[in-house]
C-alpha cells in the first residue's frame, strides 16, 4: 500500500535571505528543493506538500496599504489566497519539471484551500502570528503608529507585524484532496494554513480577517488524511532547546510529553517553532502509526534514513489519548479509575463547539456531540491511556456512557467519553456552565 507524506514548507524557508526575497529567487529557492520530493514520489509515496506565507502575505498586504490611494485594498484573506496562487504555482512548476527529468509522469495539483475557523475564538482578539519583513524596532514602532499594526519581536531576529491566528478546525477540501492522491496526483495544498472562512447561520461561508497557522492545519490535514507523515521544514536542522544560549542543545528525538514539557517551559518562540513543535506533536499524538518530523528542507533525504531532523514519537506502544467530561476528572470522586487504568494526566483543553452536556440526576455529566449548530465548548481533560486500560475505564462507567471519537478546539481527534441520546431524556441541560467543574463550582452539587 501505498504510503502518504505531507511536507510543510515554512514561508520563512523560502525566504532565505531579506536581500533576496524577490518572486524569481524564492523560486529558485523552491527548485533547489523539490528534489527530494521527487525522491519520495520515486518510492512510491503519495505526496502533499503544503507552505507557509508569513512573509508573502505581509508583502501583498504592504504593497495594498501603499496603494491605498489607487486601488482598493486586499482582505487580509483574499491575500492569503494570493500567496496559495503564487506559492503554489512555483511548486507545481518545479515539481513537475523534477519529475519530468526523471521521466515521471505525475499531475501536479495546487487546491485553493480553506480552513474552517471560529470567528468566535479568543485568538481573534489577541494577534500573535508574525507576517512581513523582519523590520528594526524603530521602524515597526513608527509603523504600529502610522498604520495601527500589532507589533512583536520574533524570535530575536527582529521585529515583525502580527495578526489575528485563530486554529483551523476543518479543511474544507480534504476529500477532495484524497481523491487527487488517490489517481495518483501530487496535491500543493493548506498553503499558507487555508484561506480562514467561517460558517454563517444559514450554512454560506464568509471570509475571516485571519492568517491560520501554517503548522496546525498541515498537521489537521495529515491527521484528516490519515497520513504516515508529516515533516516541517524550516530554516534549522533541528529543534533545539537554550536556542541561541551557550547551553543551546539540538534534539534528536523526543517524546509527545517531552515536547508539551518544553512548550511549557518556554523553551521555543511561540510565533516560531513552538506552533511547529505543538503541531507535530499533536499529530504524532492523535495518529496511530504516524512518524512526525521538523528539520530543514535541504536535509528530507537524511530525515527519511533516520539521520537528520527531530523526531517527536508517541509516550509509548500501546496508549491512547482519551478526554472525559466528569467524574474521571483529576481529584473528582471516579479520578481512581484513571489511576488503576495506567492513565497519565496530559492537558486541560475543551472541545470544538459542537458539543451539549446534561446532568445525570446530579450523579455525572453526559455529553453529546450535536449537528444544528446549537453545541458550546466542553471544557475536557486529556490523559493518555494504556489500550488495555480504555477498557476496563469504560466497563466501570455508568450505564448510556460510551468511548467515541471527539475533536478538540485545537481540531485534533482524540477518543473520548460520550453519553447516548436516550440517557438525557428528562434531564437537565447545562451546557451554559462549560464544563462539569464549573458546574460545580456553582455550589449545584458536592464533589
Amino acid at each position: 500500500m501505498n504510503r502518504t507524506a505531507l511536507i510543510a514548507f515554512g514561508g520563512n524557508a523560502l525566504v532565505t535571505d531579506p536581500a533576496r526575497d524577490s518572486i524569481p529567487e524564492q523560486y529558485e529557492t523552491v527548485v533547489a528543493t523539490v528534489a527530494s520530493l521527487a525522491d519520495l514520489v520515486e518510492k512510491g509515496w503519495r505526496l502533499v506538500v503544503s507552505h507557509g506565507n508569513g512573509p508573502q502575505v505581509g508583502y501583498i498586504l504592504r504593497r495594498s496599504e501603499m496603494a491605498r490611494e489607487e486601488v482598493d485594498p486586499v482582505p487580509m484573506d483574499y491575500a492569503v489566497a494570493d500567496t496559495q496562487g503564487a506559492i503554489g504555482c512555483m511548486f507545481v512548476k518545479a515539481i513537475t519539471n523534477q519529475l519530468a527529468r526523471r521521466g515521471l509522469r505525475r499531475p501536479v495539483v495546487a487546491v485553493v484551500t480553506h480552513a474552517l475557523i471560529d470567528p468566535r475564538d479568543p485568538a481573534m482578539t489577541n494577534p500573535s502570528k508574525p507576517i512581513g519583513s523582519f523590520l528594526t524596532e524603530e521602524k515597526a514602532r513608527a509603523m504600529a503608529q502610522s498604520q495601527g499594526w500589532a507589533i512583536v519581536e520574533d524570535a530575536g531576529r527582529g521585529w515583525r507585524r502580527v495578526v489575528p491566528s485563530p486554529p483551523p478546525r476543518r479543511i474544507l477540501e480534504t476529500e477532495a484532496i484524497r481523491a487527487l492522491l488517490a489517481m495518483g496526483a501530487v496535491v500543493v495544498a493548506a498553503g499558507g494554513g487555508g484561506i480562514p472562512v467561517a460558517l454563517q447561520d444559514d450554512g454560506s461561508l464568509a471570509g475571516v480577517e485571519a492568517v491560520v497557522d501554517k503548522d496546525h492545519a498541515s498537521a489537521l490535514l495529515a491527521h484528516e488524511l490519515g497520513a504516515d507523515m508529516l515533516l516541517v521544514a524550516t530554516a534549522v536542522p533541528r529543534v533545539a532547546i537554550g536556542y541561541g544560549t551557550p547551553t543551546q542543545r539540538w534534539l534528536d528525538t523526543i517524546t509527545v510529553d517531552e515536547a508539551r514539557a518544553y512548550m511549557l517551559a518556554g523553551e521555543f518562540g511561540s510565533g516560531s517553532m513552538q506552533p511547529k513543535v505543538a503541531a507535530v506533536a499533536d499529530f504524532v499524538a492523535t495518529t496511530p502509526g504516524a512518524v512526525g518530523v521538523i528539520g530543514a528542507p535541504q536535509d528530507i533525504g537524511t530525515i527519511l534514513m533516520g539521520q537528520s531532523g527531530t523526531r517527536i514519537v508517541r509516550n509509548g506502544a500501546g496508549e491512547v489519548l482519551l478526554a472525559v467530561n466528569g467524574t474521571l476528572m483529576r481529584g473528582l470522586k471516579l479520578s481512581a479509575n484513571m489511576a488503576a487504568a495506567g492513565a497519565t494526566f496530559r492537558r486541560e483543553t475543551a472541545t470544538e463547539p459542537a458539543y451539549r452536556l446534561w446532568t445525570i440526576n446530579d450523579e455525572h455529566p453526559a455529553m453529546i456531540r450535536v449537528s444544528d449548530g446549537t453545541g458550546v465548548k466542553i471544557a475536557v481533560e486529556v490523559w493518555s491511556v494504556p489500550v488495555d486500560g480504555v477498557a476496563s475505564i469504560l466497563l466501570k462507567e455508568p450505564p448510556g456512557l460510551s468511548i467515541g471519537k471527539v475533536r478538540l478546539e485545537d481540531g485534533t481527534t482524540v477518543l473520548g467519553v460520550i453519553g447516548e441520546p436516550a440517557l438525557v431524556e428528562g434531564q437537565r441541560e447545562i451546557s451554559s456552565y462549560g464544563g462539569w467543574r464549573a458546574y460545580i463550582a456553582a455550589g449545584n452539587i458536592a464533589s
